[in-house]
């Protein structure tokens, strides 16, 4: 099987000849492994060039099965550095918030400002929320987080879009969900607010923004890319349960879901889902939108894997679910996590990924075990 196979295999519970692999990289992680063995050569960022190969690209040095690009659905507001301070610096984001953070390091935002504090801002911001004709692409293989370099014209994201797929990847377009994308230019306490004292606006805010992620995906079809899986993050959980009641989730969220999931099974395309913290008390509304995968399944969030599986069979495949608080502390309980859930989904089900990202302080000979153990056993 290539990597697209299987995947594919693996989601739709069918049995994949190994276990599918994928991980994600604190932003300083490589050049800190370079000198526990990680060659110089090897890079953080796919290069930008879409004629150059990937071959120094990390993704490529690990061989993983998936890759990602990702939409810009934002109002795309001007975005610039502000100042520095030593090693953190404030920007101003597409977005249309303020954050201050390390500089070129991954770790905790302090959003500092947000755009939208009342209905005359967001009537303001709303017209923003649109796919113009002469729009650089909407989408990257760059991460859009930090995401200062230039977008690439439609036929170099094209071209970026096909490099990864002459590798034989499972491609997934990656996106804020309805939550994730109104927070960040409303601000998360007022957003909370707002469902329970305006939810007819922020049903307005979420919508404009779903519109604008249709038109984006309805052009990256007519432009040739069209993805295997649409990957959303809404992060509407926490360790304790969900953020939100199931009755607002099936208000307000639940209908951009559900047309988004048509949207995607009539294209032929699979949709995952990202939401931190444990929202399974949502599991039967995501399966009835058409979701078919969830990440990141946060271990301390109490959800496992493995039990999951007996209660939602072959209605979800599970993306993650290996402890990051594991990842630099304790290699042997990590190997025998790991080994645990491949014993279970032989059959399929599950894609590797730890439930968080690899940091700096994991040692990259361990991260190189947990890789031949996934692979070779």
């Amino acid at each position: 099987m290539n990597s697209k196979d299987r995947v594919d295999a693996a989601v739709n519970n069918r049995r994949p000849d190994r276990i599918p692999v994928h991980e994600d990289f604190w932003s300083e992680t490589p050049d800190v492994w370079k000198s526990q063995g990680l060659p110089e050569r090897i890079e953080y960022f796919a290069p930008e060039n879409p004629d150059e190969k990937l071959d120094n690209w990390i993704d490529s040095f690990f061989n993983f099965d998936i890759a990602v690009m990702f939409l810009d659905a934002s109002p795309r507001l001007p975005q610039k550095i502000l100042s520095r301070d030593g090693e953190w610096y404030t920007y101003k984001d597409r977005w249309g918030y303020t954050a201050r953070k390390l500089f070129g390091k991954s770790g905790t935002i302090e959003y500092v400002e947000t755009y939208t504090k009342s209905p005359g801002d967001w009537e303001k911001l709303a017209p923003r929320f649109t796919l113009n004709p002469d729009d650089t692409a909407r989408i990257d293989d760059r991460n859009y987080f930090e995401h200062f370099t230039p977008y690439p014209s439609w036929p170099d994201a094209r071209r970026k879009f096909e490099r990864l797929q002459k590798a034989n990847r499972y491609i997934l377009f990656k996106d804020y969900g309805p939550w994730e994308g109104l927070w960040r230019h409303r601000e998360f306490t007022r957003s909370l607010m707002d469902l329970a004292t305006d939810p007819g606006w922020l049903k307005e805010m979420a919508l404009t923004h779903h519109n604008l992620r249709r038109d984006i995906l309805e052009k990256n079809l007519k432009e040739g890319m069209k993805p295997d899986g649409f990957f959303l993050v809404d992060d509407l959980g926490s360790s304790q349960g969900p953020l939100i009641s199931p009755a607002m989730f099936r208000e307000i969220f639940k209908p951009l879901y559900s047309d988004l999931g048509t949207w995607l099974a009539e294209n032929g395309i699979t949709f995952w889902l990202h939401t931190c913290g444990n929202t399974e008390m949502f599991f039967e509304d995501y399966i009835e939108c058409g979701v078919r995968v969830i990440n990141p399944m946060q271990v301390s969030a109490g959800l496992d894997a493995v039990t999951l599986k007996e209660k939602y069979g072959n209605h979800l495949a599970f993306y993650g679910n290996v402890d990051a608080h594991l990842l630099d502390s304790n290699p042997a309980a990590l190997e025998e996590e790991i080994r645990r859930r491949m014993d279970v989904f032989r059959d399929g089900g599950w894609i590797y990924h730890s439930d968080h990202s690899i940091p700096p302080t994991m040692d990259y000979k361990v991260f190189c075990r947990m890789m031949e153990i996934l692979r070779n056993e």
